[in-house]
């Protein structure tokens, strides 16, 4: 696969460290507020007005989202499975496509997307990591239990982090567009911070 100069790509993503589980029996063992709303504004706000972002995601996920919640507004859906023959425009929101290298050639089509997010699960998330040169940035918010409390996971991301290096809070609030990001937020048992990641140099 190979890297397109634009729209870039981010992966964003909510795990526990440190062992970066993310979900328990195909649902997430959290519910945070506040890191729903930062994955809503990062996910569709663009700089430029006439453009709109894309999210990529497996049809797991795409069904884990709730009906009346689907598609995401703003932003172009583009869903991946196996099962679908071809790719397929179902409308002017929702692309259905058959695999990874298809989801970004079908985004890199369209002339009015600013960015990619590639938003789950596990191993769509796993997959652009093995293509790791098609990924710009990681958005990953970190969270941690507040008493070290064991949460039970069965979904991991498989990141190999050594090659990528945690940037500022300069940096993060650049590419995500957020003026102000809150941190060691505290929600219900849960601590955790957003963080950005770029390939080392």
């Amino acid at each position: 696969m190979t890297k397109q100069l634009s729209p870039s790509i981010s992966i964003i993503v909510a795990a526990l460290k440190p062992s970066y589980g993310i979900g328990y029996n195909g649902t997430l063992p959290w519910r945070l507020k506040k890191e729903m709303a930062f994955f809503k504004r990062v996910t569709s706000n663009t700089i430029n007005s006439n453009k709109r972002n894309a999210v990529i995601m497996g049809r797991k996920t795409w069904e884990s989202i709730p009906n009346k919640f689907r598609p995401l507004p703003n932003r172009l859906n583009v869903i991946i499975s196996r099962s679908y023959d071809k790719t397929k425009i179902v409308d002017e929101n929702i692309i259905q496509v058959n695999s990874i290298e298809e989801s970004i050639n079908v985004v890199n089509k369209q002339d009015n997307i600013e960015n990619i997010f590639i938003i789950g699960g596990a191993e769509i998330y796993n997959s652009f990591m093995n293509n790791a040169d098609v990924v710009d940035n990681l958005l990953i918010t970190e969270i941690e239990t507040e008493n070290d409390e064991n949460i039970e996971m069965d979904t991991f991301l498989k990141f190999d982090l050594n090659n990528w290096e945690k940037q500022s809070q300069k940096k993060l609030k650049s590419i995500t567009n957020e003026e102000n990001i809150e941190e060691n937020i505290k929600e219900a048992k849960f601590i955790y911070n957003y963080t950005l990641w770029q390939k080392k140099k």
